[in-house]
C-alpha cells in the first residue's frame, strides 16, 4: 500500500519518528538535521503493543502507517490537543491525553479545532506509567504551552519524547495555561529524570538535555526584554526572541502573546 509521502527513521531501540518528506529541514525532504520546523510523529514499539505519540502530519494513511510499521496493535497518545497535533483523529477508535486538553477539542481556543467524531478518551495523568510489554513509558505532565501538556520517557533508551515543550521553538500564552515562574519550575524538575536526549514534535534531530538550561535561561533572562514581534498565521501577532542559528541543534526561540506573565 502507497502512503503518499511519509517515511521513517529509527532513532533509538524500538523508537521511530515518522514524517513527510514534503516538510523537510532543508532541501532534502527527509533530512534529520536541525533546520527548519517538520511535522513528527513518533512510534513506540514494545513487546505486546505499540503506541503512536501525536497525529503531527496531515496525512490520512498515518493509522495504517504505523500499524504497518509496528506489526502489532497501535494505541495513539496526544502530548497536547493544538490543532496540528490531532490531524484525522477521527479514524482511531480511541485516545490517550491529559483531561486538561480535553477542551481543546472543542475549538474555542487559539490554535485549536473542533473535533465533530471525537473517539472516546482515556486520561493521561503525571506519574501514570504506560506498560507496551517489557516497554515502559513514564508520563510527565508540564502545563504551559497547553495546560495538558505531557511527554513520555522511554526506561528502555533514557529517550524523552517531548512534544512541543522540550523543544527548539516553544510558544507560549496562546492558551491559558500557568505562569512562566511555574513553567520554569517545571523545566527545572524535568532536568531531575533520567534521560540523555529529548525529540519533538516540530524538529526531527535529537536535542540534548542541556538545551533544558538554554530555555531556562531564555525564558527568565531575555523574555522580559523581547520586542521583535513575529506574526503567526491563525495565531496572531506574538513577542519573541532568539539564540543561536536555527541549523545549529542549540538554537532556542520563545514567542508568547504575554510579555509578563
Amino acid at each position: 500500500m502507497a502512503y503518499n509521502n511519509l517515511f521513517h527513521a529509527q532513532v533509538a531501540d524500538g523508537i521511530f519518528l515518522i514524517s513527510s518528506d514534503t516538510n523537510g529541514p532543508d532541501a532534502d525532504g527527509r533530512s534529520l538535521l536541525p533546520g527548519k520546523a517538520t511535522p513528527n510523529s513518533y512510534l513506540v514499539i514494545g513487546k505486546e503493543k505499540a503506541l503512536l505519540f501525536d497525529l503531527a502530519i496531515d496525512e490520512k494513511g498515518l493509522k495504517e502507517y504505523a500499524e504497518s510499521l509496528a506489526g502489532k496493535p497501535v494505541m495513539l497518545a496526544l502530548s497536547h490537543a493544538h490543532y496540528d497535533h490531532i490531524f484525522h483523529i477521527e479514524q482511531f477508535s480511541e485516545v490517550w491525553l491529559h483531561e486538561a486538553d480535553v477542551p481543546l477539542l472543542q475549538g474555542n481556543r487559539v490554535g485549536t479545532r473542533k473535533v465533530n467524531s471525537c473517539p472516546p478518551l482515556h486520561y493521561l495523568a503525571e506519574g501514570d506509567v504506560i506498560d507496551l510489554g517489557d516497554r515502559i513509558l513514564d508520563v510527565i505532565h508540564i502545563p504551559g504551552h497547553t495546560p495538558g501538556s505531557v511527554l513520555l520517557l522511554d526506561r528502555h533508551t533514557d529517550v524523552l519524547l517531548s512534544g512541543d515543550t522540550g523543544a527548539r521553538r516553544l510558544l507560549y500564552g496562546i492558551t491559558p495555561s500557568v505562569s512562566l515562574d511555574e513553567l520554569c519550575n517545571s523545566l527545572r524538575r524535568l532536568k531531575e529524570y533520567d534521560f540523555s536526549v529529548m525529540y519533538s514534535a516540530h524538529d526531527r534531530c535529537s536535542i540534548p538535555k542541556a538545551h533544558l538550561d538554554t530555555m531556562l535561561d531564555v525564558i527568565i533572562h531575555d523574555m522580559p526584554h523581547a520586542k521583535k514581534e513575529m506574526t503567526i498565521p491563525g495565531i496572531g501577532t506574538m513577542l519573541c526572541t532568539s539564540r543561536g542559528k536555527e541549523t545549529e541543534t542549540a538554537f532556542f526561540v520563545m514567542a508568547s502573546l504575554l510579555r509578563n506573565e
